[in-house]
């Protein structure tokens, strides 16, 4: 259930709607010239943009300028209609929930300003500071934090200055021995000359000059970089630079101007000549500085009254409740891509972030790898389908009504589609999109009074309900309203307070220096992940680059802190456009989305080429406005002399446009008053530029517009933050860390240690012969006479199909030596026939982040009863039947081994249902998939069922092969009850099932898997639905007996 939170921010704009109603022509101008008397609107203008306010003195002395003219109309029109703020023509004010709905404005004169310099400025000012040779040595300089190992090279963002504008690039230099010790030595921040003195110190033969120069060519390179490095949260950028030059000798005149500049900027009664000193001084300081953009400008609308009626909202909520029925699957292309793609190539082990995203060593972010060709009968004909294209993809429900509905409208000449609660059953999806806890609804409330919105009377325009989180429109101006800083980050603790296993983190990176201006925000979350910019939080809330791990598990993407040993759920609480980022950024944007959909909301979902919409409405939301598609052809006396009037009015006239409208180019939109030549000429001049143009009703008019200001009314939009009420805490336990030892056990093993690593490479064909006629009778060669005490293997294709095998002695160091000559003995038969071709040595690295530092020697061992299962069991598989009874053995031994874990009937159910659901989604979550999963268990139903009857085991000639399975269970039963309780086996038990899967399957492992897991869900479900059935029947039975004993 949707529920609002006490808070809300209400964006308007800075003059009234009815201000351009009087700017008819042929008096525009002098209309436009009485307006710029005022010099409130004279300031804004100028902020907005300093060259147009250049041209504008030039024309108030009397040079002519119809494109100017037209410019400034523009302004005009936007600083009395557009809500979205920007410089001062519209702000933003925190209101609160209250009984009674009222909000009335101060006169503009009261608002309050917050300027600032361009972040983009601002950098450059910090670059030419510490280019002073005396400042730099002062300052710190530590590792750029974007910098991970690769092999024996270090692999980091480096960026390019064109036109002021860094272009990042990955780019990689060769370690070295002084390289990581000057990486050591600025860990934690350095003097340069500190630097200088621990190379000449602890390297020998580096001079004091070859010191210097490695130095500065790190710093050219941007391995390092200096304390002074932009923020994004926490203190503003510009004023921690003005407080650390302070604190600096030999800095000249740079903390005084720099203090001026700040002074002028916050003066609430600055004006257009201040801005201009501004520009003066930090021309003193950096000469090639321009004017445009200077200065950033935010406005926050100071209110007489500000509140929402509590029934108000909580009927807007209850309304969008209902239309979550609207959510349609949304796919993440490049995220589901990733999660294949990992999957494919690391299955489940977890390996750092920074080397899965790497576009070389690891697989980049959305990078596809091939598929296997193996005759795999369990899932060769089940056609897992790629992404269609719009074009492609089939016509659902939602198409279908909507091309219904706009048939109607046209037919009865109606401009409206009402929907009902029925309308919305029959097109919600089966199976509906899930929603983040932690949301915003954004919109425009209309209606004639505040007395008639608490009365019911209004309109909500939505604009648009979504997620992740309530902070995506709020963070950024968060430093100029503490109450609102204050409510956003409680709304936050609470979201975070939903998952309390995990941590929530804010991303902090700066893509190049002028989106800073959006993406300042102060601290809102105690944990930052940080790249490629500076944090201001304690370092041991900072979350490096280096420090994420990354896994996916059953289809989702885990990402995990190593020093933190928690889950890690990346956020951004701020508006920016991440898509044309770097993948990292990316990727850390675009993971929170893995769980959700998006937005609720309508979404025309027709071919194209509709000269009409109409209006979308449910009860009091609206959901889409009327929408016309203009188009060149469509107006014959376009290029005539006649007025824009005339040119208009048929087309008016024919689509029977209301007087309003607006002109919608993306999330811009320009009021045009129809009934004006001179906004028509601005509709015309734009249809004759661009060949089409999108225009929608217009509905904030005066008499719909009910938040009031000394001048007039007001048009509005409003930011509620809203959470589900109805959630409850996540169940983690899919993706939950595996428990820590008190003292780690060792990791890593080498060749020559207590275990002996070996990858064969051959076909999959061969693997399973190499597997019954030299491994098996091998490893009971060496187990028989204690020459190792455990050993397991796995199939794998990296990218050429291979076994890993590893065996191992606790107490023998030199076991290996043996081993490895009766190994090669027993391989010579295959590799003098080149069916095994290559044989290798390798470090065994063990998955304590998959299997956990106290369950990693027991998951071994589970790993080694598996084993010698599977190996044995292969001898059974004969070349006709063998892949048919391959899958039915596959299905049983998951089953014994769920049982061997204590798992009842209904805890199966459910465990399966889960595990099934999980890899569905990975493999696209498609409708024709799932049908095709239906169709073949009903066709090998019989089968299914009579595999997993012990009492069919004879009939089925499989009693040899569960034989091998109860072998296993009664080892692994036993090794259970010696460990003890195991509270972590619903996230160990999926990886045991998988590898023992891995060790059956022949190739296409993942795609039998979800198979298998298909149909052991639907039989586990089917067996619980006829335990409730005899349930219910022999209760009946019971109070039957009752009933006839008392009768009796």
């Amino acid at each position: 259930m949707i529920k609002a939170e006490n808070f809300y921010v209400v964006r308007t704009p800075l003059l009234p709607v009815d201000t351009t109603s009087n700017l008819a022509h042929p008096h525009l101008a002098q209309h436009i010239r009485q307006l710029l008397q005022i010099p409130f609107f004279r300031e804004a203008i100028y902020i907005a943009s300093p060259e147009l306010f250049q041209e504008l003195e030039k024309w108030e002395q009397g040079h002519e300028d119809d494109k100017l003219l037209y410019a400034l109309y523009r302004y005009f029109l936007r600083m009395s209609s557009r809500c979205t703020p920007y410089g001062l023509f519209a702000g933003c004010a925190t209101g609160a929930v209250s009984e009674q709905s009222g909000i009335r404005l101060h006169h503009y004169r009261q608002h309050i300003k917050q300027s600032r310099l361009d972040m983009n400025y601002v950098a450059e000012l910090v670059k030419a500071f510490t280019a002073i040779p005396e400042v730099r040595e002062q300052l710190l300089f530590y590792p750029n934090n974007s910098l991970y190992k690769s092999g024996s090279r270090y692999r980091y963002a480096a960026y390019q200055l064109t036109n002021k504008f860094r272009h990042y690039f990955l780019t990689a230099v060769n370690a070295s021995d002084y390289l990581d010790a000057v990486l050591h030595r600025a860990a934690q921040g350095a003097t340069l000359k500190d630097i200088r003195n621990s190379l000449v110190d602890e390297a020998a033969g580096i001079t004091e000059a070859d010191a210097d120069d490695f130095t500065e060519e790190l710093l050219q390179s941007q391995l390092l970089v200096s304390e002074l490095e932009p923020t994004v949260t926490g203190e503003q950028f510009f004023k921690r630079f003005l407080e650390r030059a302070a604190t600096l000798q030999h800095t000249g005149d740079w903390p005084a101007v720099l203090h001026q500049i700040q002074s002028l900027l916050q003066d609430q009664q600055s004006s257009i000549d201040a801005y201009r000193h501004v520009h003066s001084l930090v021309k003193s300081l950096v000469p090639d500085t321009s004017v445009k953009d200077l200065i950033q400008t935010d406005l926050f609308v100071a209110t007489v009254q500000n509140t929402l009626s509590q029934r108000v909202i909580d009927d807007i909520t209850a309304q969008v409740e209902q239309l979550r029925k609207l959510i349609r699957h949304r796919p993440h292309t490049d995220l589901e891509n990733f999660c294949q793609a990992f999957s494919r190539r690391y299955e489940e082990q977890e390996i750092p972030l920074s080397l899965a995203l790497d576009p070389e060593a690891g697989i980049g972010y959305g990078h596809h790898l091939g598929h296997h060709t193996d005759h795999t009968p369990l899932a060769d004909d089940i056609a897992v389908a790629a992404a269609s294209t719009p074009a492609t993809r089939p016509v659902n429900k939602l198409q279908q009504f909507q091309q219904q509905q706009l048939y109607q409208c046209l037919r009865n000449n109606s401009t409206e589609i009402l929907l009902t609660d029925a309308d919305l059953d029959a097109i919600q999806e089966k199976e509906p999109s899930p929603m983040p806890y932690s949301m915003y609804l954004m919109g425009s409330l209309l209606g004639a009074s505040a007395a008639a919105i608490d009365a019911g009377d209004y309109l909500f325009e939505m604009n648009g309900c979504a997620g992740p989180s309530a902070a995506n429109l709020l963070g950024r101006f968060c430093h100029g309203d503490e109450h609102l800083a204050t409510q956003l980050k409680a709304c936050l603790d609470r979201e975070a307070a939903q998952e309390p296993d995990k941590i929530f983190a804010e991303v902090v990176h700066l893509p190049e220096a002028r989106t800073g201006n959006i993406l300042m925000r102060p601290q809102l979350r105690d944990y930052e992940i940080v790249y490629l910019a500076n944090s201001q939080v304690a370092e041991d809330h900072q979350l490096p680059l280096s420090d994420l791990m990354i896994s996916v598990q059953q289809g989702r993407v885990v990402l995990r802190s190593r020093k933190l040993n928690k889950i890690i759920v990346p956020r951004m609480s701020t508006a920016h456009n991440y898509r044309n980022g770097l993948p990292v950024y990316k990727f850390l944007c675009e993971l929170p989305l893995q769980d959700f959909s998006g937005n609720i909301g309508w979404d025309w979902q027709l071919p194209g080429g509709e000269t009409f919409l109409p209006r979308v409405r449910y009860r009091n939301i609206l959901l889409s406005k009327c929408t016309w598609t203009l188009d060149k052809k469509d107006f014959p006396d376009l290029d005539s002399s006649k007025s824009s009037l005339a040119i208009f009015h048929p087309f008016k006239t024919r689509w029977q446009l209301p007087s309003h409208v607006v002109i919608v180019e993306g999330d811009n939109e320009l009021l045009i008053d129809t009934a004006q030549e001179a906004a028509l000429q601005l509709l015309l001049r734009q249809l004759r530029k661009s060949g089409t143009l999108t225009i929608q009703e217009f509905l904030g008019t005066s008499e719909n517009c009910w938040i009031e200001g000394p001048d007039g009314r007001h048009t509005n939009q409003f930011i509620i933050p809203v959470h589900d009420a109805a959630a409850i805490p996540k169940d983690t336990t899919a993706t939950d860390t595996r428990p820590v030892a008190a003292s780690s056990p060792q990791r890593q093993f080498m060749p020559g240690s207590e275990w002996l690593y070996l990858k064969v490479y051959c076909g999959t064909r061969t693997a399973e012969d190499f597997l019954k006629e030299a491994l098996h009778p091998l490893a009971q060669q060496l187990t028989d006479a204690s020459l190792i005490d455990k050993w397991f293997f796995i199939r794998y294709t990296d990218p050429d199909h291979h076994l890993r095998i590893r065996f191992h002695h606790g107490t023998r160091p030199d076991f290996w030596k043996t081993v490895l000559e009766r190994f090669y003995a027993a391989v010579q038969d295959f590799s003098g026939k080149a069916l095994v071709y290559r044989i290798q040595t390798d470090t065994y690295e063990r998955e304590m982040e998959r299997y956990g530092e106290t369950t990693m020697a027991l998951s071994e061992s589970i790993f080694c009863y598996d084993s010698e299962a599977v190996v044995q069991m292969t001898g059974l598989l004969d070349e006709e039947q063998g892949e048919d009874y391959r899958w039915q053995l596959a299905l049983r031994g998951t089953d014994m081994l769920i049982q061997d874990f204590g798992y009842s009937p209904d805890e199966k159910t459910a465990f399966m249902e889960r595990i099934q659901q999980a890899f569905f989604r990975e493999f696209g979550g498609e409708k024709a998939l799932l049908h095709q999963l239906n169709d073949k268990y009903r066709k090998e139903m019989r089968k299914i069922q009579s595999i997993l009857n012990p009492h069919d085991d004879e009939r089925n000639g499989v009693e040899e092969a569960v034989a091998l399975f109860r072998q296993r269970s009664e080892k692994i039963r036993q090794l259970l009850h010696q460990h003890g309780p195991l509270p972590e086996k619903a996230a160990l038990l999926p990886s045991y099932i998988h590898m023992f899967l891995n060790r059956l399957f022949l190739a296409n492992q993942r795609k039998q898997e979800l198979v298998l897991y298909h149909f052991l869900s639907k039989y586990y479900a089917s067996q619980s639905a006829i335990r409730k059935q005899q349930t219910t029947t022999g209760s009946i039975h019971h109070i039957k007996s009752i009933q006839y004993e008392k009768e009796k």
